[in-house]
């Protein structure tokens, strides 16, 4: 996987390609919404995106099957949804709100946050 780069589009998708070819080798028909946000796992073996739809998704790269999904109560907009440094955990910002929110990854099938930061001020 240390050839691929994933990218998210207006379009709800989000791609895989692979930099030697520059072929696209995998599009997910990922969110209803625009892609806002795509980062890869420390190995590279799961993407993580985030939308305007407001969820979060962990997708692995061999088969392209959805793992996971995350959102907040009201589902707001996700900005940026990006892997911790150890990949155990994804932090997530979400504009409406001005809130970030850190999730745990290995909570399969859970959908509570660890971890709740909310700004006093909207930007």
């Amino acid at each position: 996987y240390q050839h691929m780069i994933v990218s998210g589009s207006f379009d709800e998708t989000v791609k895989l390609w692979d930099i030697r070819s520059g072929d696209c080798v995998s599009t997910l028909p990922a969110h209803s919404d625009p892609v806002t946000s795509v980062s890869f796992n420390r190995d590279g073996t799961v993407v993580c995106t985030g939308s305007h739809d407001g969820l979060i998704r962990l997708w692995d790269v061999a088969t392209g099957e959805c793992l996971k999904t995350i959102y907040a109560a009201g589902n707001p907009p996700v900005c940026s949804a990006k892997f911790s440094p150890n990949s155990k955990y994804i932090l997530a910002g979400t504009l409406m709100d001005a809130t970030l929110r850190l999730w745990p990854v290995h909570r399969t099938g859970s959908n509570l946050c660890s971890k709740t930061y909310k700004s006093e001020h909207h930007v």
